[in-house]
C-alpha cells in the first residue's frame, strides 16, 4: 500500500508540473489587466471599511470658449474662421422702437423693429470680407431670439449687404430686427458668420 501510495503522489506532481509548464493561450480577444499599484505603508481596505468620495473637480472653461460681455459702447474682438481675421466690435447705439424708412416695410401687428448700431474695425492681418447683417442675434429678457430682417429705417444706415475691410479700416451700420411690440431687449450676439467666436452685449 505504501508503494502506490507514493507512485499517486509522484503521478500527482508530475501532472502539475506539466500544467504548469504550458505556453499561455493566445488570444486577440483577451486584454492585459494592470497590476494595481503597490503604496508603501498603506493597509488594504477591509470589509468594514467606507469607500471616500473625492469632490468633484470643478473644471474652467479655457478662456476661448468663456463667454465674452461688455457693455454699451464697449468692443471685443473676435476671430474669423481663417487665419488671421481679427474683427474689433463696438455696439454703439441700441434703437428700441426704430421708424421704418418707407410705408412698404412695416412691422406686422403686435410687432415693432429694433436696431442696433455696431462699428466693425479690421485689427487682424488679413482681408475681411462678411455679410454683417446676417451675424447678429438678437436676445429678449424672456431668452427668446431674433434673427435680423431687412427694412431700412430713418434712425440709421444698414451695411447694405456685403462688407470688404481692409487692415485697420472700419464700418458702421444698423442691423434691424422684428421683434414682439412687448419683448424687452436684452443682449445682442454677434461673430463673424464663420467664426470661431461670438461676442455678447447686454442692452440694458
Amino acid at each position: 500500500m505504501v508503494g502506490l501510495s507514493l507512485a499517486l503522489v509522484v503521478a500527482a506532481i508530475g501532472t502539475i508540473m506539466a500544467f504548469g509548464s504550458a505556453e499561455p493561450v493566445s488570444d486577440d480577444r483577451l486584454r492585459t489587466v494592470p497590476d494595481l499599484p503597490q503604496v508603501a505603508g498603506t493597509a488594504l481596505p477591509t470589509a468594514d471599511a467606507q469607500p471616500t468620495v473625492e469632490p468633484a473637480a470643478t473644471q474652467t472653461p479655457p478662456a476661448n470658449q468663456q463667454a465674452q460681455v461688455a457693455g454699451i459702447g464697449e468692443t471685443i474682438t473676435v476671430e474669423g474662421l481663417q487665419n488671421g481675421v481679427h474683427v474689433a466690435v463696438t455696439v454703439t447705439r441700441v434703437i428700441d422702437n426704430a421708424t421704418p424708412a418707407n410705408q412698404y416695410t412695416k412691422p406686422q401687428t403686435g410687432h415693432r423693429f429694433a436696431a442696433i448700431e455696431i462699428t466693425l474695425k479690421n485689427v487682424g492681418k488679413a482681408v475681411y470680407n462678411d455679410f454683417p447683417t446676417h451675424d447678429g442675434t438678437l436676445i429678449d429678457a424672456e431668452g427668446q431670439q431674433y434673427r435680423s430682417t431687412y427694412p431700412d429705417i430713418t434712425e440709421g444706415v444698414s451695411f447694405g449687404g456685403a462688407v470688404t475691410i481692409a487692415q485697420g479700416d472700419e464700418r458702421k451700420g444698423v442691423i434691424v430686427f422684428e421683434v414682439p411690440t412687448s419683448a424687452k431687449l436684452a443682449k445682442l450676439q454677434y461673430g463673424p458668420a464663420f467664426g470661431a467666436q461670438k461676442g455678447e452685449w447686454a442692452l440694458s
